[in-house]
C-alpha cells in the first residue's frame, strides 16, 4: 500500500472517530439535562436551568468548532484540545459556586457535579487518543509504528520498529532503520482472521457504544411509542422517564469497565461482576417502584409486560457484547497497539512494506 493510501485510511479513521466523540458530547449534555430536570431533583427551583441551555449550547458549538478543526490534520490543533478542556473544567464552578449559596437543593448540584466529573473522565481518555493512536500519529504526526510479530502470540517481546514520514502527505518516504532487513507480509487467509479472538480494546469500544447508544435509542423509542405506555385514562406515562433512568444509571457504571477493559487493566473481570451486582441491585430497587406504579391502578398490565421486555433486550445486548470478556474468549491487550475502534484489527493496518526505490540512504 502506498503513502497517500496509508495516509488516506488513516484519515479516514480519525474522522470516524471525531464523528463518533463529537456525538457522545451531544448524548451527554443532553442526558445530563434529563437527568437535572427528573421530577425528583426539582432542577427548575434552581433557577439555572436556562444558564445551563446557555452553557450546553456554547459548549456543543466550541466542541463543534474544534473537531472540525482537528479533522484537518494539523497537529498544532491538538493543543486546543486541552484548551477546551480546561474550559470544561471551569464549568465545575457553576454548579459550587450555587451550592454555597443555596444548600437546600444540594443533591442537584453534587448530581451536576457527578455527570461533568464522568464527562471529563471520558473527554481525558478521548484527547489521549489523539497522540497514542496509531492511526492518530499517522494523520498527525506522519510517523508509522511497524511491529514484526504480536508479542500476545510470542512470549519473546520483539522490538518496535519505526518508519518517519515526511510532512507532506503524499509523498511520505520510508526509511529503512539501520540493521534492519527488508521482511516480507503474507496475507492472512480469511479462516485466520474468522478465528482470530477480539481484544479488550475492542469490546471496550463496543461496550461504550452499546451503553452510550441505548442512552438514546431507548428512551426515544419509548417517547415514539408512548401509546403503548399510556395509563388508562390517557394522561401519564412514568416509561419515557424511567427508561431513561434504568440508562444513564447504566451508562454511569459501565463506564468504569470501559476504561479497565481499554487499557486492558488486570481485574477486569472482577470489576464487570461488580458493575453487574450494583445492577441486579439497581433493578430490584426499581422493581418496587413498578410495583407502586401498579398498585395506583391506573396502567394497564400491558404497559409492564412491555417495560420488562424492552429491559431485557436492553441487558440482552450488553450481555452479548461483554460475554467474550467473562467466557475467556476475549484476550487482553497490554500493549494497546490496535487500533481500538470500529472492529479493526491488524489486518486493517497498511502493507508496510515500502518498494525498494522509496528508500532513502
Amino acid at each position: 500500500m502506498d503513502d497517500r493510501k496509508i495516509y488516506r485510511k488513516a484519515r479516514n479513521h480519525v474522522v470516524w472517530h471525531l464523528i463518533f466523540y463529537f456525538l457522545l458530547v451531544c448524548v451527554f449534555v443532553i442526558g445530563t439535562d434529563l437527568v437535572l430536570n427528573l421530577d425528583f431533583l426539582k432542577f427548575a427551583e434552581t433557577g439555572l436551568h436556562q444558564t445551563f441551555i446557555l452553557v450546553s449550547l456554547t459548549e456543543i458549538f466550541l466542541w463543534l468548532l474544534l473537531f472540525l478543526g482537528l479533522s484537518t490534520g494539523q497537529k498544532w490543533i491538538r493543543w486546543l484540545y486541552w484548551v477546551m478542556y480546561l474550559l470544561e473544567v471551569a464549568t465545575f464552578w457553576i454548579p459550587v459556586q450555587a451550592m454555597m449559596k443555596d444548600w437546600t437543593h444540594i443533591f442537584v448540584y453534587f448530581t451536576w457535579m457527578f455527570c461533568l466529573f464522568i464527562k471529563l473522565a471520558i473527554l481525558m481518555q478521548t484527547g489521549l487518543y489523539f497522540h497514542q493512536n496509531r492511526w492518530a500519529r499517522v494523520y498527525y504526526d506522519h510517523i508509522l509504528e511497524v511491529y514484526d510479530d504480536d508479542p500476545l502470540e510470542d512470549a519473546r517481546a520483539v522490538r518496535a520498529q519505526t518508519i518517519t514520514r515526511s510532512a507532506e502527505p503524499a509523498s511520505m518516504t520510508a526509511v529503512r532503520p539501520a540493521a534492519q532487513p527488508a521482511r516480507t507480509q503474507s496475507a492472512p487467509e480469511p479462516e485466520e482472521k474468522a478465528e482470530k479472538p477480539l481484544t479488550w480494546p475492542q469490546v471496550s469500544v463496543r461496550l461504550g457504544i452499546c451503553i452510550y447508544g441505548e442512552l438514546v435509542v431507548f428512551p426515544i423509542f419509548v417517547q415514539m411509542f408512548q401509546g403503548w405506555f399510556s395509563s388508562l385514562d390517557m394522561r401519564s406515562v412514568f416509561a419515557t422517564r424511567d427508561m431513561f433512568l434504568l440508562c444513564i444509571f447504566t451508562a454511569f457504571v459501565w463506564t468504569i469497565p470501559v476504561f479497565f477493559l481499554y487499557y486492558s487493566q488486570k481485574g477486569c473481570r472482577r470489576v464487570i461482576w461488580g458493575v453487574i451486582g450494583a445492577e441486579v441491585l439497581f433493578s430490584a430497587w426499581f422493581a418496587t417502584r413498578l410495583m407502586a406504579y401498579h398498585d395506583t391502578g391506573l396502567y394497564p398490565d400491558r404497559v409492564f409486560i412491555l417495560f420488562i421486555l424492552l429491559d431485557i433486550i436492553r441487558y440482552g445486548l450488553i450481555g452479548a457484547v461483554i460475554s467474550p470478556v467473562l467466557m475467556g474468549k476475549a484476550i487482553r491487550d497490554p500493549q494497546h497497539r490496535q487500533s481500538p475502534g470500529f472492529g479493526l484489527d491488524d489486518t486493517d493496518l497498511p502493507d508496510l512494506e515500502p518498494e525498494d526505490e522509496d528508500y532513502t540512504d
